[in-house]
């Protein structure tokens, strides 16, 4: 929970995604992405998860009232992933992910290196851990949820502005859910409601 309560929007973007991607190339299933009964679930929020961080850090005028001070955390972040990969990455990417997590995590990042870095590289090994203890198909049917609702919470604050320019492009996924929350009536409620039923999925 503190993942999504206690954190600014970008921040929790960024760790949803560095998190999502351990587990995705961890998974014991991933060579097979369509024949286990959570794999839907699992390459939903696969996709989703690259697509948001495309958003954020791609397109910011669509996301310009959430990003916050996402170019400094992603600086910062991938310095360190750099660092990280270029000394105990491995053979390949399965490996890198699978050396990160085991990482001893049990003291938080920040009582170790500080405040000054906004990376977030081991806040987010922490929270794939967490997402590990669930069982494989709670685990991607929680983290798939988080990323619709990361995506609610986005389109329900962007500008529409914004998305007509897009639409001389081609459009993005964003705008149709913005629109669609639009015509439905819903409004920037569904972050908060977020954090409830996720809450409740995890306590069952």
């Amino acid at each position: 929970m503190p993942y999504v309560k206690i954190v600014a929007y970008d921040e929790s973007l960024l760790l949803w995604h560095i998190a999502t991607e351990l587990c995705y190339n961890t998974d014991q299933h991933s060579k097979e992405p369509l024949h286990c009964k959570y794999c839907e679930a699992r390459e939903f929020s696969k996709r989703l998860s690259d697509y948001m961080f495309y958003l954020l850090y791609q397109q910011q005028g669509m996301m310009s009232e959430v990003s916050g001070i996402s170019k400094l955390r992603f600086k910062d972040t991938l310095s360190e992933a750099q660092r990280f990969f270029g000394e105990y990455g491995g053979k390949n990417l399965p490996e890198g992910c699978k050396n990160i997590l085991e990482v001893n995590t049990s003291v938080k990042p920040v009582h170790v290196k500080g405040d000054q870095s906004k990376s977030v590289l081991f806040d987010a090994c922490m929270l794939a851990k967490e997402i590990e203890k669930l069982s494989p198909d709670i685990k991607w049917k929680v983290t798939s949820k988080v990323w619709v609702e990361l995506l609610s919470y986005a389109a329900s604050r962007s500008r529409a502005k914004a998305h007509v320019q897009q639409l001389s492009k081609g459009g993005e996924l964003i705008t149709f859910v913005w629109l669609l929350m639009a015509q439905f009536g819903l409004k920037e409620h569904a972050w908060v409601e977020t954090r409830t039923r996720a809450k409740l999925d995890l306590n069952k």
